[in-house]
């Protein structure tokens, strides 16, 4: 078997699970298991859980950020897809069963001290919010608010709306999100 397959079966095993039931919950065994590899395999590709882990957050962010762009692309206004980021949202929360951000869940459950693991997910954080960044500085808004404070509110209530559906297993707090941010334009 290529070794591009295996070491694509083995995140995408450990994806799964480490969304499914935890990162702290999913061992290296069951990883093995579910993947059918050899240990010898796994630690071939990678030379921790944690490398796993990054290797994980990076094809997560890729994915998220590749499927945000083409849900996006075939809407020309700026406001139009400022608001389609809700809409993204709420479409991706129903499709994971309200399971919640993987990227805010596995910064629950990893300790301090695992700072390449936060720095990745601070980083698509920071992604995101520099993705909306780019859409306001193309509205004509009310100026209400600067550039800044608007690219903060949308962001803001994007990931709680976000956090607070997984708590609430519904899109409420996303579609009031919009509402809100619909208004402000």
């Amino acid at each position: 078997m290529k070794e591009s397959v295996v070491k694509d079966r083995i995140i995408d095993v450990a994806s799964r699970l480490f969304y499914e039931q935890g990162y702290n919950l999913t061992g290296i065994n069951q990883i093995i298991d579910e993947a059918e590899i050899a240990r010898a395999s796994l630690y071939n590709h990678f030379d921790s859980k944690t490398a796993l882990l990054l290797a994980y957050l990076e094809k997560a962010e890729r994915i998220w950020f590749a499927q945000l762009d083409a849900f996006l692309e075939p809407i020309a206004d700026p406001k139009e897809k400022l608001l389609g980021l809700f809409d993204h949202r709420i479409g991706r929360q129903q499709k994971s069963g309200f399971g919640g951000c993987q990227f805010i869940k596995i910064s629950a459950e990893v300790s301090r001290t695992e700072t390449s693991v936060l720095e990745v997910v601070k980083a698509q954080k920071e992604r995101l919010k520099d993705y909306i960044s780019h859409l306001v500085k193309q509205i004509n808004h009310e100026h209400l608010l600067t550039d800044e404070q608007l690219t903060d509110m949308v962001f803001l209530l994007l990931e709680g709306g976000a956090t607070t559906g997984a708590i609430t297993k519904n899109s409420s707090g996303l579609v009031s999100g919009r509402a809100i941010v619909e208004k402000f334009l």
